[in-house]
């Protein structure tokens, strides 16, 4: 149970991966304590156990976003272990296929959905009843994707999933306002992570010649995952109830 306690209490999805573990230790930074979850036990422990040596605050519970009844037993473990939740982070998604629209993987398109969107739209569910349940307020961040926002040759599955999540992010927003509730996205161009250079070497397969994506950012370099962590623990714990509804765009300028 969070001492009398933390000043915020945050879950984030997805947490064992680089943009994941990036995010719980900038919400550490805040100084909140902050519930880890994710399917793979065994990267979670790993991260764990890092952010456990510089803080206590730290709990982790695994969960498969995919699955409707291990999403409601997460949130509320999560609240049993530690009170209550005051923000979530849904950062939990894959790339899925990279390839020729005509050579989709469809039963691999469909698990990208399955994740990126309806794991999203499952923890929203269970967190905004638990904020309602406690009489109104909290915030969600939703881990969106400049391919959100624009369309990708050859990541039709991806770009089509965060476009999904911009569109429940703006409507989920409008709905709960009247609650106290907060629905922001955040929207990374390229990360510097694992995923990157899945989907460059992929890209490479299917166009022929070696892709990389740093010469279409003016500023030159991928993102830090550091950089958007930073961003989404300011929209979960310090920003303005009021700031709602909009997307949040990190990304060198690439879209400027």
């Amino acid at each position: 149970m969070v001492a009398g306690g933390a000043a915020h209490v945050s879950l984030v999805t997805g947490a064992a991966g680089a943009l994941g573990s990036a995010i719980a230790g900038a919400l550490l930074g805040r100084g909140g304590m902050v519930i880890l979850s994710d399917v793979d036990e065994q990267a979670l422990e790993a991260v764990r156990s890092q952010l456990s040596e510089d803080s206590d605050r730290v709990v982790a519970i695994p969960g498969d976003v995919t699955s409707d009844s291990e999403t409601v037993e997460l949130v509320r473990e999560a609240i049993r272990q530690c009170g209550r939740i005051d923000a979530c982070v849904n950062n939990a998604g894959i790339e899925g296929p990279v390839s020729p629209v005509e050579e989709l993987d469809l039963a691999a398109t469909r698990r990208v959905f399955e994740v990126n969107v309806f794991g999203t739209f499952r923890v929203t569910k269970e967190v905004v009843r638990h904020f309602k349940e406690r009489g109104g307020a909290g915030r969600i961040v939703n881990i969106a994707s400049g391919a959100g926002l624009a369309g990708n040759p050859y990541m039709s599955p991806y770009s089509a999933s965060k476009h999904a999540v911009v569109g429940f992010t703006r409507s989920i927003a409008g709905e709960l306002a009247k609650d106290g509730i907060a629905v922001t996205a955040v929207c990374p161009g390229c990360v510097d992570s694992p995923m990157i250079d899945r989907i460059a070497d992929n890209m490479t397969i299917c166009t022929g010649r070696p892709v990389s994506f740093v010469e279409g950012i003016p500023f030159g370099r991928y993102a830090l995952p550091a950089e958007i962590g930073d961003v989404v623990a300011y929209l979960a714990v310090n920003a303005p109830l009021y700031l709602t509804g909009t997307t949040i765009v990190i990304d060198g300028g690439l879209r400027a």
